[in-house]
């Protein structure tokens, strides 16, 4: 899905705009989809309090902005999900401060891959996940980029800064792995990972397909619950995954569809990332949230410059933008993302869920992406030939 977003229509699309969908839901279809659940969530964050902080910047960045790239225009690929939000806080604001047009497409992770690799001339900036993010900058789609010109990048944790490397992009979230199980239909007390393979959870467990976001984290979840090393043990963990098996109902590839699954019953628990149980709460408060006692596994999310950009400015002024206190504070207060900027400070009510704070950051267990990016083909393979009847 594409959208060209200018000022001329900004107005209008205020009224219009139903951009914020599911990363499930097909590609053309998925900004009508997720509106309304887009505003609910909204609702649910006490984002009155983000949005009142993400026009005073707007409005501070729109009349400091010099809009020294009016005329210019930047084609982001993007997630489709919280994109009525992402709109207010960072599209908006971007183009008031920079006098820039944006054109965003979204789509699922996979099928951006395939489109920017096939079409790399068509866009300049890429927000994608780690894997995906290390799978691009393997294959040389990725450009580097000027780090003298992210000037918010010394606000950013450390392990924020260059996860794929010092020529590559920033992080500007972390997300982590846990378990989230309905009290009302699970028995079992669930500390760990490894209490997914209890007999009494048959038929009750959903867990992220390997090619989701989630799932090579997950992957790295069951080693260590068996005392595994990824990359050697492949062939004890997919046996123990075999273990696994006769507990697990479904593996997704949208945490949404799971969530749908814990609210009517047909799964007692999910191994979901911390932002989607954000959502699940919103439809269940009595859903508990479970940080394995093997640690917390951690992804994140990447702002990189596709190589040959003839916007190569621009789009580093857009990184750096992603990474200001404002734009990382509307967001987390809307709770689409956990901020990375460290002057961002949020309450305990506010950062409920959320991978926030340096005490939990500096505990995140971050996988070997370049292992990953080796190995992956063959862990699918392997993964189908397992759950293929799932």
């Amino acid at each position: 899905m594409k959208r060209v977003l200018s000022l001329a229509v900004v107005a209008a699309m205020g009224m219009s705009l139903a951009a914020c969908g599911s990363s499930s839901a097909p590609k053309d279809t998925t900004a009508a989809a997720s509106s309304a659940a887009s505003a609910e969530s909204t609702a649910a964050a006490g984002s009155e309090a983000a949005q009142e902080s993400t026009k005073a910047a707007g409005d501070t960045q729109a009349a400091e902005g010099d809009q020294k790239f009016k005329g210019q225009k930047l084609t982001v690929s993007t997630f489709s999900f919280n994109a009525e939000l992402l709109q207010k806080n960072v599209y908006d604001p971007f183009m008031a401060k920079t006098g820039a047009e944006l054109v965003v497409e979204t789509g699922k992770n996979a099928e951006r891959v395939t489109k920017i690799e096939q079409s790399p001339e068509n866009y300049d900036v890429v927000v994608i996940s780690d894997s995906f993010a290390a799978q691009l900058a393997k294959d040389g789609i990725f450009d580097t980029i000027d780090r003298s010109a992210l000037t918010n990048l010394d606000s950013v944790y450390d392990s924020a800064k260059a996860p794929l490397g010092e020529e590559y992009g920033p992080a500007y979230t972390f997300n982590r792995l846990g378990i989230v199980y309905d009290p009302s239909l699970c028995n079992v007390d669930i500390k760990s990972f490894a209490d997914l393979w209890n007999p009494e959870l048959k038929d009750s467990v959903v867990i992220p397909d390997i090619t989701a976001t989630s799932g090579v984290l997950f992957y790295y979840g069951t080693a260590a619950a068996f005392n595994l090393t990824p990359g050697k043990d492949d062939d004890a963990i997919f046996a123990k995954l075999e273990e696994l098996k006769p507990n697990v109902v479904k593996t997704y590839t949208s945490a949404n569809d799971t969530i749908t699954m814990l609210n009517q019953g047909e799964a007692s628990v999910a191994v979901l990332l911390d932002y989607s149980y954000t959502t699940a709460k919103q439809a269940n408060d009595a859903y508990v949230w479970v940080d394995p006692s093997e640690g917390s596994f951690s992804g994140f999310n990447t702002l990189n410059i596709v190589k040959g950009s003839k916007n190569k400015e621009l789009a580093e002024e857009f990184i750096n933008f992603y990474l200001s206190k404002e734009v990382q504070e509307a967001e987390a207060l809307d709770g689409v993302d956990s901020p990375v900027n460290t002057k961002v400070e949020l309450t305990k009510e506010q950062s409920q869920n959320f991978t926030y704070g340096k005490d939990m950051v500096d505990k995140l267990i971050v996988p070997d992406w370049d292992l990953i990016t080796e190995k992956k083909a063959d862990w699918i393979e392997k993964w189908n030939n397992l759950f293929s009847v799932q």
